[in-house]
């Protein structure tokens, strides 16, 4: 049998591949473990720069919690710990490298709140999102931390209360996507975006990841001194001194690979 989460490392980028399309890509506490462990695994690896997250198949990247696992190891039973599409959830944001969505079918459920904890995502054009809970006797708990964040009030309460979906141009022009674009053209797209990401700065990156994260539940006030903070420290850094070398030569920076950039 093959194994449902795929691990694969593609120069300095680590692949994460949610791997049973005879199931819809659903998600049970096995593979949300190995989610998990890939996304850490990602966070202590200086040597990678990227972390992707996709779906085998053509037809769903990932229909959430698997409805037919209704025991202890389900996506929904707590076990006096937290969920376990949460602890992905958290895994993901942790994560300080920029993990990119390739989203290749339909992101239903808990397999929406991938696409939103996402940094970036681009989705074939066949693709749809939804949280068709309410059809089942659910509702979309967890998600709707990201959901709220990234969809109108008044759109998300649609898609939450009637439980239907969004097709990939609505999921681009709500900015729950970056692009939607021809299934055919997805991996060009997606290799473009992680060529981009690998000529820029690993530090700033970093840095940045955490600063978006934080600043959105932040006072004016906070914002800018948390980034007075953080801007001085990237000022100071090796990566920032090389990066400014560079513009002022005309050529390509040489950043660090496998250590952390020294400050001061």
């Amino acid at each position: 049998m093959s194994e449902p989460i795929l691990t694969e490392r593609r120069d300095s980028t680590l692949w994460l591949t949610i791997n049973r399309p005879e199931s819809h890509n659903a998600l049970n506490r096995a593979m949300t473990s190995q989610l998990v462990d890939g996304f850490r695994s990602a966070a202590a690896d200086d040597t990678i720069r990227a972390v992707v997250l996709t779906a085998a198949g053509d037809r769903t990247f990932c229909a959430g919690a698997d409805l037919k696992d209704r025991g202890t190891d389900s996506g929904f039973a707590t076990s006096g710990a937290e969920n376990p599409l949460v602890q992905v959830y958290r895994a993901m944001r942790a994560c300080h490298k920029p993990i990119v969505g390739r989203i290749n079918g339909a992101a239903l459920g808990g397999g929406l709140g991938l696409v939103s904890a996402c940094d970036l995502a681009l989705a074939a054009d066949h693709a749809r999102f939804g949280t068709p809970e309410v059809k089942v006797g659910l509702f979309p708990m967890m998600i709707t931390t990201y959901l709220v964040r990234q969809l109108p009030r008044r759109r998300y309460w649609e898609m939450a209360f009637l439980g239907e979906p969004l097709n990939a141009g609505e999921a681009e022009r709500y900015h729950l996507i970056n692009r939607a674009v021809p299934a055919a053209e997805l991996d060009r797209h997606v290799a473009d975006v992680l060529a981009r990401l690998e000529a820029n700065s690993p530090n700033a990156l970093r840095a940045g990841k955490q600063a978006l994260d934080l600043m959105q539940d932040m006072s004016i006030d906070q914002t800018l001194a948390y980034a007075e903070l953080v801007i001085e420290r990237l000022a100071s850094s090796d990566e920032a001194r090389e990066g400014m070398a560079a513009f002022a030569e005309k050529r390509k920076p040489h950043w660090a690979t496998g250590v952390e950039s020294r400050h001061g």
